[in-house]
């Protein structure tokens, strides 16, 4: 009930309206996929065409609250402007259902479209699968799960959450101080606590990088610590990072480490721990970073991997925006950094 409540404080505060309108010009429908609660936007237009492309948007949250209504009049203005129908996913929510609940929603979703195309008249080979923050997440990670190979054309990862064992990335500490008792608030490590099923006391361990060990940061996975290889120095605003980048302390805690291990290196819960195999399999992705995001670095790192691996990526790299700044795109809080990504979100959509 609390949840719903600070959803729909959130969608009013955003959107100005106690509810929101229907288009005319789409046709909205809620049902079920596979048991999984969706909302299907579809221009009135195509309602006759068979091969219509398909987005399945996956909402943010921190995996643990908002819903399809708080993207509503997102997802409304994106099949519009697009003539894409927009399939959003009511997936469950942690901490009441961790990992893996609602990645399985997300991969039910898009096996049911890729296998009953035809009932909903759009073309299996035209399915893109995307989302904000968690849900980035989340469209990353249903891609990594190998019975999803060929079933995505493209991936749109805006602003996405995508690895949980370095909190002290340059984006991180260039961004703390913007927007600290909001969006930007380091204690949104919880949720990461809430979608991996543990305690919350262990917060203060993660945001010190005293949750994995020494060995491990010195690893295959330095570059998550390091960012020598994966951070050009255009995306760091700071000439003093830029000149020198912090060190790496080399301190962790091994027994807390061995018992967190499988979940925190597990690329289906943390996208950026894939392997280079792993990686090899994905279709076009965009990825959307903001300059003034904690985990602004999260969507770089990601996207400069896939460039290094000769992937179709392209990353737009937003320099005044923030974290949840595409949801400001009409209404009382309506920024111009708002209506920029939603427009540049149109765009890529129409190349599917």
């Amino acid at each position: 009930m609390l949840k719903g409540i600070g959803s729909n404080v959130y969608r009013v505060c955003t959107t100005g309206k106690l509810w929101n309108p229907k288009d005319k010009d789409l046709k909205i429908t809620d049902r079920l996929m596979n048991g999984i609660p969706v909302r299907l936007y579809e221009p009135v237009t195509s309602l006759q065409q068979t091969n219509r492309p398909v987005f399945i948007y996956i909402h943010g949250g921190g995996w643990t609250f908002l819903s399809v209504d708080n993207y509503d009049l997102f997802n409304q203005r994106l099949s519009k402007e697009t003539g894409v129908v927009i399939i959003s996913v009511e997936y469950r929510l942690s901490p009441q259902n961790p990992y893996p609940a609602g990645l399985d929603d997300i991969k039910n979703v898009v096996s049911y479209v890729f296998n009953n195309a035809r009932d909903l008249g759009v073309d299996p080979g035209r399915i893109a699968v995307g989302g904000d923050s968690a849900g980035g997440n989340l469209a990353a990670a249903v891609q990594l799960r190998p019975e999803m190979r060929g079933k995505i054309a493209m991936l749109i990862l805006l602003v996405p959450v995508l690895q949980a064992v370095n909190m002290k990335t340059i984006g991180f500490i260039e961004n703390v101080e913007y927007l600290n008792k909001s969006i930007n608030d380091p204690q949104m490590t919880n949720f990461f606590l809430n979608y991996l099923n543990l305690d919350h006391s262990l917060c203060g361990a993660f945001l010190n990088n005293l949750h994995t060990s020494a060995d491990f940061k010195r690893g295959k996975y330095k570059f998550l610590f390091d960012q020598q290889t994966y951070l050009p120095d255009k995306y760091i605003r700071s000439k003093e990072l830029r000149l020198k980048r912090p060190e790496v302390e080399y301190i962790g805690n091994e027994t807390l480490f061995k018992e967190l291990k499988d979940k925190l290196t597990d690329p289906t819960i943390f996208p950026l721990m894939a392997s280079d195999e792993e990686l090899s399999h994905f279709p076009f992705t965009y990825v959307l970073a903001a300059g003034y995001d904690l985990i602004r670095d999260d969507a770089i790192m990601f996207a400069e991997r896939l460039r290094h691996l000769n992937k179709d990526v392209e990353l737009s790299h937003i320099a005044d925006g923030f974290h949840n700044a595409l949801l400001m795109f009409d209404g009382p809080l309506q920024t111009n950094v708002g209506v920029r990504i939603v427009n540049d979100i149109i765009r890529v959509l129409e190349k599917i």
